[in-house]
């Protein structure tokens, strides 16, 4: 009987109320997919690219920069598509917040290389981080690092520091102050 009962309060609310809960489901499915995060097996870009394709080009580019920096220019290339398979991704997926997490490490990229030009590109790819995904701890860092001045500044240059006093090895530890005086 309960059932039976059950069953009717629910007809008669849908039909009671039942506008009012396809505007709400509506308006809901709406947002539901500006903030969808993209399915890990779905590929983005020229070369069609996954999530994790993504992340490992820009860490494996990293780690090739830091061991052979002399190769990068050549190397280039395999970023552009990295930086095109992020665009298509946010396109399809504009509010997936693993986005500000591939830029955020795509401008840190761009930030080891010493030129101009890399420079630049840092600064861009964290001001689009900045522009897209604001709320994100990865915005909030990139908006603070932007007004510091920090993002595609150029480093200073490395100071030799002078070497510390010369030690007296053939006097022991408590004569050598004593002794100069």
């Amino acid at each position: 009987m309960t059932r039976f009962l059950l069953v009717v309060l629910l007809v008669v609310a849908a039909f009671v109320y039942g506008d009012r809960a396809v505007v709400v489901a509506d308006t809901t499915s709406k947002t539901a997919t500006q903030n969808k995060i993209a399915p890990a097996d779905e590929y983005f870009g020229r070369l069609k690219m996954s999530i994790l394709g993504i992340s490992n080009t820009i860490k494996d580019q990293t780690v090739r920069f830091d061991r052979r920096p002399e190769e990068m220019e050549s190397e280039m290339s395999t970023i552009g598509f990295a930086v095109d398979a992020i665009h298509d991704w946010e396109h399809k997926y504009p509010g997936d917040p693993w986005i500000a997490k591939s830029l955020f490490y795509l401008e840190r990229f761009y930030n080891r290389i010493p030129t101009d030009a890399a420079r630049a590109q840092a600064k861009a790819t964290m001001a689009w981080l900045v522009h897209d995904f604001p709320n994100t701890w990865y915005g909030k860092v990139g908006k603070r690092e932007l007004a510091e001045g920090k993002v595609g500044a150029v480093p200073p240059p490395n100071v030799v520091q002078s070497a510390p006093p010369a030690v007296d090895l053939t006097k022991p530890v408590g004569q050598s102050a004593q002794a100069s005086q």
